[in-house]
């Protein structure tokens, strides 16, 4: 993506990004579907909120790991809570939330309450998705789309590696 103050990207260049995006999206649904995963959007969830709120940074895979599992943990409790308690799962619903909410106020425990939790809860509790969607299914949909999107990020990472050696002048001794 081009920023402001960074040299353009030649269109030829940015084709070839696209098809490599077209390739990694192909395959990770591609993944979902053989492995029975309906709620890939999970995943890509996960995609998004690792790469643009963390920048990618595997230093900060954590992050949005912990933060996707808590925000869907809470959005799960917001479904099953009512329906397993009545009135008493909507009241611990809300109190989670609040508690959340307070902890993010506080930066209490970033590593799993952070913009990504919330990210996670408010798009779990959508009245549409929170109808029809398989709780279980929501948690595997994060493991495939971290398990994925991670490994590409490693692998990327170890080119990103290997290149700068490469690149890098060999020390002289003497």
């Amino acid at each position: 993506m081009a920023h402001e103050g960074s040299k353009a990207m030649s269109p030829l260049m940015g084709l070839g990004i696209l098809l490599a995006v077209i390739v990694v999206v192909a395959a990770y649904i591609g993944l979902n579907m053989a492995l029975g995963i309906a709620e890939g959007w999970a995943g890509f969830l996960f995609l998004l909120c690792w790469s643009m709120i963390e920048k990618g940074s595997l230093d900060r895979f954590a992050h949005a790991l912990v933060g996707a599992l808590v925000g869907a943990g809470t959005a799960a409790l917001f479904k099953l809570g009512p329906e397993m308690w009545g009135q008493a799962g909507m009241i611990a619903f809300l109190g989670v939330v609040l508690l959340l909410v307070y902890a993010i106020i506080m930066g209490w425990a970033p590593i799993a309450v952070n913009t990504t939790t919330m990210i996670y809860l408010t798009v779990g509790t959508i009245p549409y998705l929170h109808e029809g969607v398989n709780v279980v299914g929501m948690f595997l949909g994060i493991a495939s789309g971290a398990l994925f999107f991670g490994a590409l990020g490693l692998v990327g990472a170890q080119i990103g590696k290997r290149r700068a050696r490469a690149a890098a002048p060999e020390a002289v001794s003497v």
